[in-house]
C-alpha cells in the first residue's frame, strides 16, 4: 500500500524485496548506535523484518518503507507511530547510512508532520532521541519541537530526550521558514490520490 510521497521519496508498506536493505541498515552499528546502542544480529534483523515489518504498516500509523524514487531503492523507514499508552503519535525515522546527509530524514519528517497536522488533525506530535544524537536533535529543533523531559535508562546510562511539537508551533515555524526561504525545495507530501 502506498501511503504518501514527496518529490524524491515514496512511503509504502514493507515488501519482501525490502528485506536485504532493511537487514543491512539494522545490522549497521552506526545506524543503530543511537537507538538501542547496538546493531541487531543478522537473525534478529531477519526475524524483526518478517514478523514486525513485512506487509506493514497497512493503515495510517507505523514506520513506512521509505523508497528513493529515482533508484526505486529502500533507504529506510519513517512515519508516525501511535504506541499504546502514549498521549500522542510519535515521529520516527531510520535512514540507511549511505543516504545520510542528503536531507531525506528532513524531507520525510516534513511530509509526516504535514500529514499528521493537516490531514489527520493531530494537535501534537512527540519524538524521542538519545541525547547526543546531534543530527536527529537538529532535525527536531528545525521543525520546532521543544524538549519536554529526559529519562536516564538505568542499565545503560543512556539519556533519552522527549520532544513535543504542537500544531500551533508547527504552523508558526512553517510560516517563518517559508517567509525566510528555508523551506525544502522538494515538493510537499501528497496522498497517492493527489497525483
Amino acid at each position: 500500500m502506498i501511503y504518501l510521497d514527496t518529490e524524491r521519496l515514496l512511503f509504502r508498506s514493507h515488501e519482501a524485496q525490502d528485506e536485504d536493505e532493511f537487514v543491512k541498515m539494522h545490522t549497521d552499528f552506526e545506524v543503530r548506535r543511537f537507538v538501542g546502542g547496538r546493531a541487531w544480529p543478522l537473525e534478529e534483523a531477519l526475524r524483526r523484518f518478517r514478523n514486525g515489518y513485512l506487509g506493514r504498516p497497512d493503515k495510517t500509523y507505523g514506520l513506512w518503507a521509505t523508497i528513493l524514487k529515482a533508484e526505486n531503492k529502500y533507504i529506510g523507514a519513517c512515519g508516525l507511530n501511535s504506541p499504546p499508552n502514549e498521549p500522542a503519535p510519535a515521529l520516527g525515522y531510520y535512514i540507511s547510512r549511505p543516504c545520510w546527509g542528503r536531507g531525506f530524514a528532513s524531507e520525510a519528517s516534513d511530509a509526516f508532520l504535514k500529514d499528521g497536522f493537516i490531514r489527520l488533525g493531530l494537535e501534537h506530535v512527540l519524538a524521542d532521541v538519545e541525547k547526543g544524537h546531534a543530527a536527529s536533535e537538529h532535525i527536531l529543533q528545525k521543525f520546532g519541537f521543544k524538549l519536554v523531559s529526559e529519562e536516564v535508562i538505568p542499565v545503560s546510562g543512556r539519556v533519552i530526550s522527549l520532544y513535543e511539537l504542537t500544531k500551533d508551533a508547527w504552523q508558526k515555524n512553517r510560516d517563518c521558514r517559508t517567509a525566510n526561504g528555508y523551506m525544502s525545495s522538494h515538493s510537499p507530501a501528497r496522498r497517492p490520490s493527489q497525483r
